[in-house]
């Protein structure tokens, strides 16, 4: 599915207004107003807010393996998948570190749902330490090609742009005195795009690199 088709089946499934739109670089962009339902079904501190699961299924109507990391107490009845949290309490599919998956096969998955800790405070309500989001993002390097991550935060998280394409960012709003939120949305590129644009990158590098050279030895205390 391309970016129309995933948008006219989120307006289509959710019956909400159209109000994501792709832009004139490729990439979708736009807001979802929650609206003042506070309700978290599940009641876990930093659970979905009311109707999220249900938006982010209608947009990837053909994901098959979905993976809920940072997972709480998700409510996959309204978006099937398996999970993953380090608290074993909680009863995931996983018990595993974000930060390293290691018991998580994630060769096996195309849809990645992250709502990680946004701070410091957050991270004590878990009673767990603060995440590296850019290890996170590692980690997630492992996915297959065009397996996409959808991930919710206050902050963008650092990735490598050889390893994943950044398609979509949505502002997510709640109601008066509630936390904005955004969403990124990121694609795993293949293999071979991923040693193109690293190499285009280091390309960059070196160029940026002669110029500074040479500009440093083309001077002169007196001009």
């Amino acid at each position: 599915m391309d970016w129309e088709d995933r948008i006219a089946n989120y307006a289509t499934e959710t019956g909400f207004p159209k109000c994501l739109f792709v832009g004139p670089e490729g990439r979708v962009v736009g807001t979802w107003i929650m609206g003042n339902d506070y309700r978290v079904k599940s009641t876990y501190y930093g659970g979905y807010p009311a109707g999220y699961l249900k938006r982010v299924k209608a947009l990837f109507p053909d994901k098959k393996r979905v993976l809920h990391l940072f997972s709480g107490m998700v409510d996959t009845s309204v978006f099937p998948g398996d999970t993953v949290d380090i608290n074993r309490e909680l009863k995931p599919t996983y018990v595993d570190d974000a930060q390293t998956l290691t018991r998580v096969p994630l060769e096996e998955y195309d849809l990645v749902l992250a709502d990680p800790p946004y701070s410091i405070e957050d991270a004590n309500h878990y009673q767990t330490t603060m995440i590296k989001r850019n290890v996170v993002m590692r980690a997630l390097q492992r996915l297959p090609t065009g397996a996409h991550v959808v991930w919710l935060d206050q902050v963008l998280p650092m990735y490598r742009k050889d390893a994943f394409e950044q398609e979509a960012t949505i502002g997510m709003w709640k109601s008066t005195n509630h936390r904005f939120r955004g969403i990124t949305i990121f694609r795993r590129r293949d293999a071979q795009m991923s040693r193109i644009v690293a190499s285009a990158a280091r390309k960059r590098e070196r160029v940026v690199a002669m110029s500074d050279v040479s500009v440093h030895h083309g001077s002169t205390p007196f001009g």
